[in-house]
């Protein structure tokens, strides 16, 4: 598999205080596939039939993320699978959806 683009991984963790402290951003940059879901059935078994979608392979198991950004734009993580040499995510939203 080609890991071809880049993409950014956020995870965000609460504030010690949550009146008065905002959540802590990690950002992380790794490399990763991106293939955009385009069949009426897979998009309909996740739940996205109206929607833009991608499938985002990461070599290598990740640990827990918030969000994805690719190319500037954050995208809502959907569904992921953690495999023995790599993880996918499901992610849709983006520019399409504001």
């Amino acid at each position: 598999m080609r890991y071809n683009n880049r993409i950014t991984l956020i995870r965000k963790v609460p504030p010690a205080d949550p009146l008065h402290d905002r959540p802590t951003e990690t950002r992380e940059t790794v490399t990763c596939l991106t293939i955009p879901i385009t069949s009426a059935q897979e998009l309909s078994v996740y739940g996205l039939v109206n929607t833009m979608a991608y499938e985002i392979h990461v070599k290598n198991p990740v640990k827990p993320v918030n969000e994805i950004e690719l190319d500037g734009v954050k995208w809502t993580i959907n569904k992921t699978f953690v495999n023995r040499k790599s993880t996918v995510f499901i992610v849709s939203g983006g520019a399409s959806n504001g």
